[in-house]
């Protein structure tokens, strides 16, 4: 798994992925957070983290009323974090646009599809036929097609828009989805490699 960030287009392809993904914006900079059971993960981005600022990532373990426990990173600012940061988030609000997707590389998109990518078996007569992987992005129709515009134009993959929870997301079936976990499958750390497992003995959603 290769996640050399010495150029600086290495570095801001992670970060965008980080961003579009968990990131979420705190004044210039952004934080990650994930549930314990998520923690090696985190830790596997903050390590990136830390190679790209070239200092040390603030990590805070946080317990919620229902007594679920969280765990935080925050990387040190750094000016392209700032930039891009201000890249989605125009006058405040956080906006998907080409110009921001084409700052991602492979490493990058694997990041992002880690953080919300999902798949489904699809079952008849009690066997799997088909598999479908979405990216739970949860934004606007025209952003998803942003998105599923620079995919297709950018690497070769179709991205379908399906409406969900009073927004939009991507999803793909089988063939497609092979072909973009097969994409993915060399930046994703050992934690997260069950998104990649397409076996007919799984059974469940995952």
């Amino acid at each position: 798994m290769d996640y050399n960030v010495s150029s600086k287009l290495e570095q801001r392809g992670i970060l965008v992925g980080m961003l579009l993904g968990k990131g979420a914006k705190t004044k210039l900079n952004f934080y990650i957070q994930h549930s314990i059971k998520q923690e090696d993960y985190l830790l596997f981005k903050k390590e990136i983290l830390e190679k790209i600022a070239r200092k040390p990532t603030k990590t805070c373990y946080l317990r919620t009323k229902k007594g679920q426990i969280l765990v935080r990173v925050e990387p040190k600012l750094i000016p392209l974090t700032r930039v891009l940061v201000k890249k989605l988030y125009p006058g405040g609000t956080r906006k998907i646009t080409r110009e921001f997707l084409n700052f991602l590389t492979p490493q990058g998109i694997a990041i992002w599809f880690a953080d919300k990518g999902s798949k489904t078996f699809k079952k008849k007569n009690g066997k799997i036929h088909a598999l479908e992987i979405y990216l739970n992005t949860y934004v606007s129709q025209e952003e998803n097609e942003a998105i599923a515009a620079y995919f297709s134009e950018v690497w070769g993959f179709k991205w379908g828009l399906v409406q969900s929870k009073g927004s939009y997301r991507l999803r793909m079936g089988t063939r497609e989805g092979k072909r973009f976990l097969s994409f993915v499958g060399p930046y994703l750390p050992d934690s997260m490699l069950y998104l990649l497992e397409t076996s007919s003995n799984i059974t469940a959603t995952t």
